[in-house]
């Protein structure tokens, strides 16, 4: 065995001595004589520093991982702690750089405070912060007894983002952390609230009652359209909602689809509903729609109706404050073809507006008394075979999301060819289907397309000319050339024989409403001053004078055409728009959910996929 093993390895390193080191003058015999198996027998035994000659046999020797996950350990060790230390150096430079000071807000103690109905300091609407009984910082919002209800819809969004940042440095300072509060987190945004009726109970703040008692009863009523209804010898709500119609926009849509969703919100939260229309641009409230339902209690005082947060008593909705009180349900604008994570948030915003709509959604006067005739034109009774398709075609100063489009307007032929084809399948189903009676057919044999827009010109486009009808022929807005065949524009005017006779009046020439709906033609209404400042953006959020009578008179003409419009499309079989308008959207709510997952409600802007309510863009 020791034989074989060492001829398997003759090359192995052995000790030699002097005497058996080869000399390069041996010769082969030589050679082979010295290193022959003898020699090796007689030679010492390996060295311990050197390789063994013989195999390992067994286990091999255990290494020692206690110690190597030591070393990992304190590796692991070292870098938390410079990362602990650099996060906590970082906190404290943001700490000191958000110092509660920088915003202006109205520190409120027992101390510092006069409890006898005195205002607080400051005399505009602002987040305050007070100390409970337990010294604890608080917060909640102050307005002054004297400022006029509504606020504006600015001051309203002022005081929002100012109650975030005070909710944000306020934690700061407490807990020596600094969060980073977004337009999503509602929840943070209430932390530390206190509701303006518990900081009277508790005497944190003034409470203002006997000042409130020197109001008269319609002074505290919500809008001129609930006045003379409101019940002034009930009591005041326990929770209320309150929507304000004034806005900057010139638009109807985003109003009215908000006014939609506040409505579904009270219903939900079990809150009172009252609309205010004091300073709304388009007049009166009931000019346009039926009176909504009214609470059996009364509005709560001005100073408890807050815009936020939303777990307020008492809320007030604006245009202004939608990012705020819908924040949960406000899509982030993509391109892509499916965003993510919108199926729950559009199914409860869809069904806050449809609740909205089935409640407010009913015009008044000669407006409902032409759509019943329109509507029964179109449907007739006892006929079930009808078919109509609506195009709604907003032009103006809306653009599509579709990329493509976003700086122009979706073509018209992108409307007639899925109007056609619609028509197609409507057709192809119903020959699939049991014969239908002699009246049936005599209706479903010649569908209709009703068109409606805010640009005349496209009733007039190669594409609708000969195929479509106009959805409502009750208002319709002009263009400049029919205004100028109408009343034709006189031009300069000659002075009088008593004044200069270099004296020229100048008369405003016509405006029509070609190429769509603009915020500046619309404020331009019955005063061409405002219009141009509108256009120019200069125009006041609230103008000191307001609206003369021929400007309401227009602007009511305006909303007029445009609810007519909504109704009479929302009536038909399908509809067919772009779901970057607001009125697209608002169709949508009309038909129904089940109708728009059905192929009654149609979107033919690629830049969006299904039906939306508001965007982050809006």
């Amino acid at each position: 065995m020791i034989h074989s093993a060492r001829q398997a390895r003759p090359t192995s390193t052995l000790r030699r001595t002097a005497s058996a080191t080869p000399s390069f003058n041996t010769t082969a015999a030589d050679f082979s004589r010295q290193f022959d198996f003898q020699h090796l027998l007689n030679s010492p035994l390996p060295s311990p520093a050197l390789p063994s000659i013989l195999p390992r046999h067994g286990k091999k020797p255990a290494r020692r991982p206690i110690r190597k996950a030591a070393r990992i350990f304190a590796r692991l060790s070292t870098y938390l702690s410079a990362f602990a230390i650099l996060y906590a150096f970082l906190s404290l430079v943001r700490h000191l750089l958000s110092s509660p000071t920088s915003l202006e807000i109205i520190s409120v103690n027992l101390n510092e405070y006069n409890l006898a109905g005195q205002e607080p300091a400051s005399q505009e609407a602002a987040p305050v912060v007070i100390t409970d009984s337990h010294h604890k910082p608080k917060w909640t919002v102050a307005i002054p007894l004297d400022a006029q209800f509504p606020l504006r819809p600015s001051q309203y969004a002022r005081l929002c983002e100012r109650s975030e940042d005070l909710v944000q440095q306020l934690h700061a300072s407490t807990i020596h952390s600094h969060f980073h509060m977004r337009p999503t987190e509602s929840r943070r945004t209430a932390m530390g609230f206190v509701d303006v009726q518990e900081a009277h109970d508790q005497g944190l703040l003034a409470s203002p009652s006997a000042a409130e008692a020197q109001l008269d009863a319609g002074s505290i009523a919500v809008g001129k359209a609930v006045t003379a209804q409101s019940n002034n010898k009930a009591g005041i709500c326990e929770k209320s909602l309150t929507f304000v119609m004034e806005t900057a926009d010139a638009g109807l849509g985003k109003t009215l689809l908000g006014l939609w969703m506040a409505f579904g919100l009270a219903r939900e939260e079990g809150r009172a509903f009252f609309i205010d229309d004091s300073n709304w641009a388009y007049g009166e409230y009931t000019t346009f729609f039926k009176p909504p339902p009214i609470p059996l209690c009364r509005p709560p005082p001005p100073t408890q109706r807050l815009p936020c947060p939303h777990q307020t008593r008492h809320l007030v909705i604006s245009t202004t404050t939608y990012q705020w009180v819908f924040r949960d349900l406000i899509e982030p604008l993509t391109y892509d073809r499916q965003p993510h994570n919108q199926a729950t948030r559009k199914h409860r915003a869809f069904s806050l507006a449809r609740a909205g709509h089935e409640a407010l959604f009913h015009l008044a006067g000669a407006d409902a008394d032409y759509l019943a005739a329109r509507v029964a034109e179109l449907h007739p009774p006892g006929s079930q075979g009808s078919l109509s398709i609506g195009l709604h075609v907003r032009r103006g100063d809306r653009h599509p999301w579709e990329r493509q489009y976003s700086d122009s307007y979706i073509p018209h032929s992108t409307y007639s060819s899925t109007a056609q084809a619609l028509i197609t399948a409507a057709l192809s189903s119903a020959n699939n289907t049991a014969p239908l009676s002699a009246t049936d057919q005599a209706h479903s044999s010649t569908p209709r397309i009703l068109l409606a827009s805010d640009d005349p010109e496209t009733y007039l486009a190669p594409e609708f000319i000969s195929t479509t009808e106009r959805a409502q022929a009750q208002i319709q807005l002009a263009s400049k050339a029919t205004l100028d065949a109408a009343l034709p524009n006189p031009g300069p005017q000659a002075a009088p024989s008593d004044q200069d006779p270099a004296f020229i009046k100048f008369v405003e020439p016509n405006v029509g409403w070609e190429g769509g709906f603009f915020a500046s033609i619309f404020w331009g209404l019955g005063n061409a001053a405002e219009g141009r400042a509108a256009a120019r953006g200069l125009r006041e959020e609230r103008p000191k004078k307001a609206p003369n009578k021929e400007s309401l008179r227009l602007r009511e003409y305006v909303g007029r055409a445009y609810l007519l419009d909504l109704k009479v499309l929302g009536s038909t079989s399908s509809v067919v728009c772009g779901v970057s308008s607001f009125g697209c959207r608002i169709l949508g709510v009309m038909k129904g959910w089940d109708e728009i997952e059905g192929g009654g409600w149609s979107n033919v802007d690629g830049g969006y996929a299904g039906w939306v309510g508001f965007v982050e863009d809006d």
